[in-house]
C-alpha cells in the first residue's frame, strides 16, 4: 500500500555502513520511516533503536536478479526521498596502465552503471512533485576541479556517474527533483581517518540540503552544505 500518512519516508540504497548507515539514522532520528537496503544480513545494530521505523531489504545493485526480486517488494510505496548511495573505492594504487579489466568493470558497474540503471527503475517510487531522487557522487567526479593523480580511476567512475545522471535527467519525464550529492571528505572506511568531517556532520548537511530542494524540479551537483560544484 502507498504511504498516505503525513509521515515522510526515504529509501536509502546501500545502508550497511558509513554514509548510507548515517543517512538512515539521520532520517529516522527526524521521525521519517526508512527503507534501508543492505547487501547481507544482519542489519546494522544501530537500526534496532528505531524498531519498525526502519525496514531492511537485501539488495546488491550489481545483481540484476536481486534487483528484479527487490522491486516487487517496494512497488506499491511512494518515497519522499530515494538516495542511491552504494559505491566502492576501487583498486588501490592502480591507474589506467595497471588496472585489470575485471577491476575496472567492477568499479564502473558499481559506481556509475548500476546506480543509474537502478535510478530508472526507482523513478515510479519517487513522490511526484515534491519527491527527490539523489545519487551519491563526489567532488572528485568534477572534470573542472580534478586532474591530479589521486585516485584517478575512482575519479573517472564518479565523472561517469555524473555524465550518466545528466543523460538520465535529460530523458526523465517524471515531475521530480534529481540531485548529485558530494558528502564532503568524510571519516569513513573509504575516506580514511584523516578526513575533514565525521559522518554525522555530513549526513545532517545532506539531509538539510535535500529538504531545502524538495519540489525544486532541478538537477544540481551540490555538496553537503548546498554549495554548487562545477561539472
Amino acid at each position: 500500500m502507498a504511504n498516505t500518512s503525513n509521515t515522510k519516508s526515504a529509501l536509502i540504497i546501500g545502508a550497511s555502513r558509513g554514509l548510507g548507515l548515517g543517512l538512515v539514522t539521520e532520517y529516522a532520528g527526524r521521525g521519517w520511516h526508512v527503507t534501508a537496503t543492505v547487501r547481507r544480513l544482519p542489519a546494522p545494530d544501530a537500526f534496532a533503536q528505531f524498531g519498525q521505523q526502519i525496514k531492511t531489504e537485501m539488495l546488491d545493485i550489481n545483481d540484476l536478479a536481486a534487483v528484479e526480486a527487490f522491486l516487487p517488494r517496494v512497488k506499491d510505496q511512494l518515497f519522499d526521498v530515494v538516495f542511491i548511495n552504494a559505491g566502492v573505492g576501487g583498486p588501490e594504487g592502480k591507474n589506467a596502465e595497471t588496472v585489470t579489466p575485471a577491476e575496472m568493470s567492477d568499479l564502473f558497474m558499481t559506481n556509475a552503471i548500476s546506480p543509474v540503471r537502478l535510478g530508472y527503475k526507482l523513478v515510479p517510487l519517487v513522490k511526484p512533485g515534491s519527491g527527490i531522487l539523489a545519487f551519491m557522487t563526489s567532488i572528485l567526479g568534477s572534470v573542472t576541479l580534478s586532474g591530479g593523480t589521486y585516485a584517478q580511476l575512482y575519479c573517472a567512475s564518479k565523472s561517469a556517474l555524473n555524465q550518466l545522471t545528466r543523460s538520465f535527467v535529460a530523458e526523465l519525464k517524471a515531475n521530480i527533483t534529481v540531485l548529485s550529492m558530494h558528502p564532503g571528505w568524510v571519516r569513513t572506511d573509504m575516506g580514511g581517518a584523516g578526513a575533514d568531517i565525521d559522518v554525522a556532520t555530513s549526513v545532517k548537511g545532506l539531509v538539510d540540503v535535500l529538504t531545502s530542494k524538495a519540489g525544486s524540479h532541478v538537477h544540481e551537483y551540490l555538496d553537503y552544505r548546498g554549495k554548487t560544484i562545477p561539472w
